[in-house]
């Protein structure tokens, strides 16, 4: 060979050396190489071969082979990087599953293992979230959940047959699902939860030893959610209540609005969670009114039909007499209700719409609307404020996949085909107003009217001589019992810081509606003759004591009170108390004194009602003594008698004792004083003083005594004759009567010979 041609072939042979080992180290090189990277553990052999001349003869030279090993070459992607972060949406209290798409982007097969620590790298790392489980799916295997870091990698590690791990093949060409693995990290955004909650995922691939190549493990990769927390949908409802009508036939309109105040739209509710019946026609959304009742146990019912005043598309008016079949006919309807069906679905009804609030929704905002009238009620307290309350409910579907409403436990029903009627009914049946998806509005069944009836106690109602405003109660004063004496014609004293005459009446509220009535004082009416109280005497009012009810407080027994609380259709006691003063007093016998108590509706200050309470002081059964004669004549032939104050020896003189109770009468059921046993005594010789006034009596001595038997004119009986056994000729006798009713009278009349 020459030398030019020795140098030429040395060249070539360089050259080929040179491009074979530049290929090499191209090929293990490329970390993603368009087509699958060379499996770790292969062997790549290179042999240089050259052909020379020397001119005469052509040589063929190859080298030496040198052999090297392709080493693994762990890598793998996360999706989403923590680079680009994923974001999901998701609600305060809702659960949320965030899921990591792991591939093996190696040059061999491999298994996964999460790196690093809990609720740092992975997990929930920020914001309002509870982290709840990792969900692994592996290809080929089923879908399996761990709450822990070190269970994960347990299982990616030595989960698969005879303790191997789960090992993935690396990508050639696109990935694809047998290329990876998904994790997902699930968690619940905490109650309140607001801005944003972020989830984290770092894992690492390890290839294991693949021929003379070692095992070997990636760096970690790391994937980020960043979550927005919005507020789910939210059914915000308010009642509006207008009490109409007259009192003997009264109406309460009642108008409802609703409208999605959260922050994501609403979902219709699958058809197999709504109630039964052909008035729900599909999924959708319900809104159902239950129409009260007053009083409790007596259904109060539907005026009419209802109307729209905002009407979603395709929504229909649904009712119902039971809460579980709704269908389209109002006949006897205790419920009433729309049905939204899923068209009208954050069309138009049910997108988010902020701004509203449980019972605060504005006609402009309103979403739905619709006004429906009940017939109201006539029994007492029907007019009070508080007299029914009437609750509005809802059963609406959320963004995080359940069935929401009133009484149903915030995401506890999964909106799928095997949700139930039963399992929403508690929303149909809830009473509580304060809840989310339903609102309240109580006011009053009635417009009101008031009546008022003041009386003696136990009978408001009672009746004078004319009316209900003359109607009396009459009382004996007997100071503590030291007063039980009076003389006809003569005055009584009343002693200085003498005790009180109390008084109970009765007040009655025939009125629809709670009522307070004042109390005040004015004159006897005037059937009644009586006189007003001494000066220095005061009158004032005290409780009898009275138990809360209704909107009545309670109040103590003997509290000083100006007005009395009296809850509609029920009666209630007062004391009235009259007050002597520190000094003594003068009353004339016999005479009534007092005062007239004026009740005064609070509710309407035009009904009024009057009693009278009077008393007398030392009794109330009056005698009047007269004495007539028949000049001239014996008793045994008299037949004229003459009133005189004069008499000459021989005549004969008639007495005449008129016993009257001077009490009120007249009436019906008015509280009076009844005597009982009156026995009058004539002694022709007593003597001795009644209440400070002086008596002597002598016909005795100057008479030949009784002449005859006495006669009284409401057949009293006779007796205590002296000497006796006859009345002829006796000096005493007793006539007893038996009873002497207020404003009856009598007399006994007995006749004497003057000597």
């Amino acid at each position: 060979m020459t030398q030019p041609q020795l140098r030429l072939s040395t060249l070539l042979r360089s050259c080929v050396v040179a491009f074979a080992f530049a290929l090499v180290a191209f090929l293990m090189g490329s970390a993603r190489p368009a087509a699958a990277a060379t499996a770790a553990g292969t062997a790549i052999t290179n042999t240089a071969t050259a052909t020379y001349s020397d001119g005469t003869n052509n040589y063929t030279s190859q080298s030496n082979t040198v052999t090297t090993t392709v080493q693994n070459a762990p890598a793998l992607t996360i999706a989403p990087p923590q680079s680009t972060p994923g974001s999901n949406t998701v609600s305060p209290g809702a659960s949320i599953t965030d899921t990591y798409t792991l591939t093996n982007t190696g040059n061999a097969s491999g298994f996964f293992q999460l790196t690093g620590a809990q609720g740092t790298a992975d997990g929930v790392t920020a914001g309002s979230g509870t982290f709840t489980q990792y969900i692994v799916n592996v290809p080929g295997q089923t879908q399996q959940t761990f709450t822990t870091i070190a269970a994960v990698n347990s299982y990616l590690s030595t989960g698969n047959t005879g303790g191997t791990p789960f090992t993935v093949p690396q990508v050639s060409g696109t990935p694809t699902s047998a290329n990876q693995i998904t994790i997902g990290v699930t968690y619940s955004a905490n109650a309140g939860a607001t801005g944003t909650i972020t989830t984290n995922l770092t894992a690492a691939i390890t290839q294991p030893a693949a021929g003379s190549a070692p095992a070997a493990t990636s760096a970690s990769v790391i994937g980020q959610y960043n979550d927005n927390v919005v507020t789910d949908a939210r059914m915000d409802l308010q009642k509006l209540a207008t009490v109409g009508g007259t009192a003997t036939a009264p109406t309460v309109t009642y108008t409802v609005r609703a409208n999605n105040g959260g922050g994501r739209a609403m979902v219709a509710v699958n058809r197999s969670g709504l109630p039964a019946g052909a008035g729900i026609t599909g999924a959708g959304i319900v809104v159902t009114d239950k129409l009260p009742q007053f009083p409790s146990g007596t259904q109060l019912t539907l005026n009419g039909t209802p109307t729209f005043v905002t009407q979603p598309a395709g929504a229909t008016f649904i009712y119902s007499t039971d809460g579980v079949n709704f269908t389209t006919t109002a006949t006897g309807a205790v419920y009433v209700g729309v049905f939204i069906p899923s068209s009208a679905i954050t069309g138009s009804f049910g997108a988010s719409n902020p701004g509203s609030s449980q019972n605060t929704v504005s006609a402009a905002q309103a979403q739905l609307a619709f006004s429906f009238t009940i017939n109201g009620s006539t029994a007492s307290g029907s007019a009070n404020a508080n007299a029914i309350t009437n609750v509005v409910n809802s059963i609406y579907g959320d963004q995080s996949g359940f069935i929401e409403g009133p009484g149903i436990t915030f995401q506890s029903v999964p909106n799928t085909s095997s949700a139930t009627a039963s399992q929403t009914a508690p929303a149909i049946a809830n009473t509580n107003g304060t809840l989310t998806g339903s609102a309240q509005i109580t006011s009053a069944a009635s417009p009101a009217t008031a009546s008022v009836l003041n009386g003696p106690n136990g009978f408001p109602a009672a009746t004078g001589q004319t009316s209900t405003n003359d109607d009396y109660t009459a009382v004996s004063y007997t100071n503590g019992g030291t007063i039980l004496a009076a003389t006809n014609g003569a005055s009584e004293a009343v002693p200085a810081s003498a005790a009180a005459v109390t008084v109970t009446n009765s007040a009655q509220n025939g009125g629809n509606k709670d009522d307070t009535f004042s109390l005040t004082t004015g004159t006897l009416a005037a059937d009644l003759a009586g006189n007003a109280l001494p000066t220095g005497w005061t009158v004032t009012f005290k409780s009898t004591g009275q138990t809360a009810s209704g909107s009545c407080p309670a109040v103590t027994a003997g509290t000083a009170i100006t007005s009395i609380c009296v809850t509609s259709g029920s009666t209630a006691t007062y004391q009235v108390v009259m007050t002597p003063p520190a000094s003594a007093t003068t009353f004339t016998t016999y005479a009534p004194y007092g005062v007239a108590i004026t009740a005064t509706s609070t509710n309407d200050n035009t009904k009024t009602n009057i009693t009278n309470d009077e008393f007398f002081v030392g009794g109330f059964v009056k005698m009047t003594k007269s004495v007539a004669v028949d000049s001239g004549v014996p008793c045994s032939t008299a037949a004229t008698f003459t009133v005189s104050t004069t008499v000459n020896p021989g005549d004969c003189v008639q007495y005449t004792v008129v016993y009257l109770n001077v009490a009120p009468t007249g009436g019906t059921n008015d509280l009076t004083l009844n005597a009982s046993t009156i026995v009058i005594t004539e002694d022709g010789t007593a003597s001795g003083t009644t209440d400070g006034v002086a008596y002597a009596n002598n016909w005795a001595a100057n008479t030949s005594g009784l002449f005859a038997t006495p006669v009284d004119s409401t057949g009293g009986t006779l007796a205590g004759f002296n000497p006796g056994p006859a009345a002829a000729g006796s000096s005493k006798f007793t006539d007893t009567v038996a009873s002497l009713a207020a404003g009856a009278s009598g007399n006994v009349i007995f006749k004497v010979q003057i000597k």
